[in-house]
């Protein structure tokens, strides 16, 4: 398995959900081993009620380090980064940029601001996963991920399916399973080098 990864040369994979999106958060962190080698960013599609406590709870279910973003902050692999709420997200040579965000009431698109910034910066490494939510935050980014040379997934057991199924209509995911087979495939991932990943575990779920 892999353990360590050289300064800029890790899978950087992205966790985004809504309404639901809370238990799929830990189910797939919690079916994680800690040393994947991986960076995973949760990107919430809406604030939850209480989002400082957060980390708090990803924190029972993972033994990596769960921290929320700051400005400045590095992505680091074997580490759980967490969105502030009403923030915009984006990634520039592994490092973290925060933008307040005053946008006119309706659906904010947090997922797709920050997956067009990874796919943009981190190309192949970039790792898309869209979970359970309304609305369809995340799908219009799915495109640039996959030119990048990038690997997508949704979740087919979402208690709301609005944004994994929206995700699934745009042709551009990889793979649909239930969160607990996300975490066995990106388990299976920390084996494969970046460059020539095969097909993770119970790719007969593929889309």
């Amino acid at each position: 398995m892999q353990t360590s990864a050289a300064a800029d040369d890790f899978r950087v994979v992205c966790l985004g959900g809504s309404a639901g999106g809370l238990q799929a958060y830990m189910d797939i962190l919690g079916g994680l081993p800690a040393n994947t080698g991986m960076a995973f960013v949760i990107a919430p599609h809406r604030a939850l009620e209480n989002a400082h406590l957060l980390p708090q709870l990803l924190s029972t279910v993972t033994k990596m380090p769960v921290l929320e973003v700051q400005h400045g902050m590095r992505l680091e692999p074997n580490r759980v980064f967490v969105m502030p709420p009403r923030m915009d997200l984006t990634t520039a040579g592994n490092v973290f940029h925060l933008r307040s965000t005053s946008r006119p009431p309706g659906w904010p698109k947090t997922i797709n601001i920050f997956l067009c910034s990874l796919a943009e910066t981190a190309g192949q490494r970039a790792v898309a996963v869209i979970l359970s939510g309304l609305d369809g935050d995340g799908s219009a980014a799915l495109k640039a991920i996959k030119a990048a040379g990038g690997l997508t997934f949704a979740q087919s057991d979402a208690a709301y399916d609005s944004m994994p199924r929206s995700a699934v209509e745009t042709g551009h995911v990889d793979y649909l399973m239930p969160a607990v087979e996300i975490a066995r495939a990106l388990s299976a991932l920390a084996h494969e080098p970046i460059q020539d990943a095969t097909n993770p575990d119970n790719a007969g779920l593929a889309v």
